[in-house]
C-alpha cells in the first residue's frame, strides 16, 4: 500500500510539472515583441525576429516564426508578419523603412496605429524606379509618427523564391547620407570595371586572340550581373523592372562560361584532354540550364556557381608554376573564390554580421580578381610580346642566314658550273691532246711497215718525238689533277733547293746551254707551304722561259727571291719573245696555246701555275711586251688565312 501511494503521489507531481510547462509555454508564446523605439537618428535599426511576428490575417493571431529574418514560407503563398514601432520623442518624426531586397515581386505594408486607424503603403517590382515616391534602387515606406505614438505595422511579402528578406529603419539624414556613399562607392567599383572592360577590349584589338575577348566577355558579364545583384540595374530598365531576376540569371550563366572559357585558353589546356572535354560538358550542361530554368533564383544555382568558381580555381592552381602570368591569374581566381565562399555562406548560415559581410564580400573579390587577372594579360601581353620579337629576331637572323646559303649556293653553283664548263673543256682537250700523238705514232708505224724506202732512223726518232709529248701531256694532266684534288702537308721552303733541282732537270734541255741565269735569294724568312704546288709555279715559268726564248739575242733569265710586307716575292724574268697584249688576258686559261711554237704544247703551264698560286693563297702579277721579255712575279704570304 505504501509503494502504491508514493507512485500514485509521483505521477500527480509530474502530471502537475507537465501542466505548469505548458501553460508557461502558452504564456511565453503569446508574449508581444517590443517595440522599435526610434531614439537615435544616426542609428539603422534592422528589423529582425527581436521584433516582429507571423500573423494570421484569418484568425487574427501573432506566432513565433523562429526566423531571424522575415521569409518567404511558400512561393504560392503570402506571408504575413507583424512589428511595432514607437516614436518615444516629443516631436513628429518621418523616418524610411527600407527594404535590402530589391527584386521582391510584392509588398504590402499596413500601419494601425493606436485608434485603430489603417494606411496602406504597397510596392510591385513591375514599378518603375522613375515612378516611385523615393527614386531609390530598393523599395522604401515611410514610418510616420507623432509624440509618444506607437504604430503596429503588418508586413505582407510575396516573391518566385523563398529567400531572407531583411528590412531596416532610416532616418532622413541617414538614409540619405548612407546611400549616396553607396551609390559613390558603387560608381567608383562600376567605374573601375568599365575601365578594366576598356582595358582588356584595346588588349584584344592589338592581339587578336580568344583568351583577351573570353576575358573581356567576362568583365562584361560580371559588370552585369553586379548592376542586377544590387538594383542598379533598375535604373537602366525603365518600366521593365521586373525581369531584373530574368537579366541577372542570364548574366551568371555568361559569367560562369566566360569565366572557364577564359581559363581553359589561359592556360592552354590540351583540346584533346579530358579536362578540356568535362570543361565543354560543364558549359553545354550551363547552358542548358539557363534555358530551362530562366526564372530560376533558387540556391541551386548558386551551388553551380560556386563549382564553376572553384573548378576554375583549380585549373589555374594546377598550372600555378607555368610562368609569371599564371601566377597573377592564380591569385585572382584565389580571391574571387575567398569572397564568393564567404558570400555562399551568408546565404546558407543567417547571421547578421555574416549577411552583411557576404553581400559586398563579392565587390571585394570582384575588384581583386579584376586587378590580379588584369596584370596577368598584361604579363601575358609583355611575355608574347618578348617571345615575338625574338622569334622576329630569329625569323630576321634565318632569313640572313637564307640570304647568305642562297648567295653561297648561287656562288658554288656557278663555281660547278664554271667546273662543268672546265671539266667539259679540260676532257675534251685532254681526249684531243692524247688522240693526237698516238694517231701520229700510228701513222708513222703504218708509213714504217708499208714504204721499205724511208730511214727507219727517221720514223723512230719521230715517234720518240711524240711519245716525249704525249708523256707531257699526261704528266701535265696529272698535276692539274693533284692541284685540284690534293691537299699535301707543308713544308719549310728552300728556294736554293728547288731552284738547283730545277736547273738540274733542264740542264739537257734544248736550248739550256745558250740560257744565262742570273739567280739571287735575299730571303732570310721561314716560309710553310705546300713545296708541290712551288715546284709547279717554279718548273713551269722556268720552263716557258726557256721554251720561249729569242735566240737572236743572247737568252738570259733573272731568277731573284726576295721578302715584302708579310709576302715571299719570287720574280722570274727573261729577254724572250714576250707576250702580246691581245692574248695576255688568255694566258693563264686550261688548253690556251699563244703562239705557233706552243702548238704542241698541252697548253696548261701557265693555267697550273695559276692553279698552285691560288692553293698557296698568292698572286701572280704578268708584265710583258712582245719582242722584249716577260716578267712573272708571285706573292706567297708567309702565314696563310685559316678558312
Amino acid at each position: 500500500m505504501g509503494i502504491k501511494k508514493r507512485n500514485a503521489a509521483s505521477i500527480i507531481l509530474q502530471m502537475k510539472v507537465c501542466i505548469l510547462f505548458f501553460l508557461w509555454s502558452i504564456s511565453y508564446s503569446s508574449q508581444a515583441k517590443p517595440s522599435i523605439q526610434l531614439i537615435d537618428p544616426e542609428h539603422v535599426y534592422v528589423i529582425d525576429s527581436s521584433y516582429f511576428q507571423g500573423w494570421d490575417p484569418v484568425k487574427k493571431k501573432t506566432f513565433d516564426t523562429h526566423r531571424l529574418f522575415f521569409k518567404n514560407e511558400q512561393v504560392d503563398v503570402d506571408s504575413w508578419y507583424t512589428f511595432q514601432v514607437t516614436n518615444p520623442g516629443n516631436e513628429s518624426i518621418e523616418w524610411y523603412m527600407v527594404s535590402y531586397n530589391y527584386g521582391i515581386d510584392k509588398i504590402d505594408l499596413i500601419s494601425v496605429d493606436d485608434e485603430g486607424r489603417e494606411l496602406e503603403y504597397l510596392f510591385r517590382d513591375t514599378t518603375s524606379v522613375y515612378q516611385r515616391t523615393i527614386q531609390h534602387k530598393q523599395p522604401v515606406f515611410f514610418i510616420r509618427l507623432k509624440p509618444g505614438q506607437t504604430k503596429t505595422y503588418y508586413l505582407n511579402i510575396n516573391n518566385e523564391t523563398s529567400y531572407n528578406y531583411v528590412f531596416a529603419i532610416y532616418s532622413h539624414q541617414k538614409f540619405f547620407t548612407h546611400f549616396f556613399m553607396e551609390y559613390i562607392l558603387y560608381g567608383l567599383f562600376y567605374g573601375f570595371l568599365l575601365f578594366v572592360l576598356l582595358y582588356s577590349l584595346m588588349h584584344y584589338i592589338l592581339l587578336r586572340e580568344k583568351v583577351v575577348l573570353f576575358y573581356c566577355l567576362l568583365i562584361a558579364s560580371q559588370f552585369v550581373h553586379m548592376l542586377f545583384r544590387d538594383g542598379n540595374g533598375l535604373f537602366l530598365l525603365l518600366d521593365y523592372t521586373e525581369h531584373a531576376d530574368l537579366i541577372k540569371n542570364i548574366s551568371r550563366t555568361f559569367l560562369c562560361i566566360s569565366l572557364l572559357m577564359y581559363t581553359t585558353y589561359f592556360l592552354k589546356i590540351d583540346v584533346k584532354s579530358r579536362l578540356f572535354k568535362f570543361s565543354v560538358a560543364l558549359i553545354v550542361f550551363r547552358i542548358i540550364y539557363m534555358f530551362v530554368m530562366l526564372r530560376d533564383t533558387t540556391m541551386l544555382t548558386f551551388h553551380i556557381e560556386m563549382f564553376f568558381i572553384l573548378f576554375c580555381t583549380y585549373l589555374a592552381i594546377k598550372s600555378y608554376k607555368k610562368n609569371k602570368d599564371t601566377r597573377y591569374m592564380a591569385i585572382g581566381l584565389i580571391i574571387l573564390s575567398i569572397s564568393y565562399f564567404i558570400f555562399y555562406c551568408s546565404i546558407n548560415i543567417v547571421s547578421p554580421l555574416l549577411t552583411a559581410v557576404g553581400f559586398f564580400a563579392i565587390y571585394y573579390g570582384v575588384a581583386g580578381q579584376c586587378i590580379f587577372m588584369t596584370l596577368a594579360l598584361t604579363e601575358r601581353f609583355k611575355r608574347l610580346k618578348l617571345e615575338s620579337y625574338k622569334q622576329q629576331q630569329m625569323n630576321k637572323e634565318l632569313e640572313q642566314m637564307v640570304e647568305k646559303r642562297t648567295e653561297l649556293i648561287a656562288v658554288q653553283n656557278k663555281q660547278l658550273e664554271e667546273r662543268s664548263e672546265e671539266l667539259n673543256l679540260f676532257l675534251y682537250s685532254a681526249s684531243h691532246d692524247l688522240k693526237g700523238p698516238l694517231k701520229t705514232i700510228e701513222g708513222l708505224c703504218n708509213i714504217g711497215i708499208t714504204d721499205t724506202e724511208i730511214s727507219h732512223p727517221e720514223i723512230y726518232g719521230l715517234i720518240k718525238k711524240k711519245l716525249k709529248n704525249l708523256e707531257s701531256n699526261i704528266s701535265d694532266l696529272n698535276l692539274v689533277t693533284k692541284l685540284k684534288n690534293e691537299n699535301l702537308p707543308e713544308v719549310k721552303i728552300d728556294f736554293d733547293a728547288i731552284h738547283a733541282e730545277i736547273v738540274e732537270r733542264f740542264r739537257f734541255y734544248e736550248g739550256f746551254s745558250e740560257l744565262n741565269i742570273h739567280y739571287t735569294n735575299t730571303f732570310k724568312s721561314s716560309l710553310y707551304a705546300d713545296l708541290f704546288s712551288v715546284k709547279c709555279i717554279y718548273q713551269n715559268i722556268f720552263e716557258n722561259a726557256l721554251k720561249y726564248r729569242d735566240s737572236a739575242k743572247g737568252p738570259e733569265l733573272n731568277i731573284t727571291i726576295s721578302e715584302a710586307n708579310g709576302f715571299a716575292v719570287l720574280n722570274i724574268q727573261d729577254n724572250g719573245l714576250g707576250i702580246s697584249e691581245k692574248v695576255k688576258p688568255k694566258i693563264f686559261e686550261m688548253f690556251y696555246r699563244g703562239n705557233e711554237k706552243s702548238q704542241d704544247d698541252t697548253g696548261l703551264g701557265l693555267f697550273i701555275v695559276k692553279l698552285a698560286v691560288e692553293k698557296l693563297q698568292g698572286r701572280i702579277e704578268v708584265e710583258s711586251e712582245e719582242a722584249m721579255g716577260t716578267s712573272f712575279t708571285i706573292f706567297i704570304p708567309l702565314i696563310k688565312n685559316k678558312e
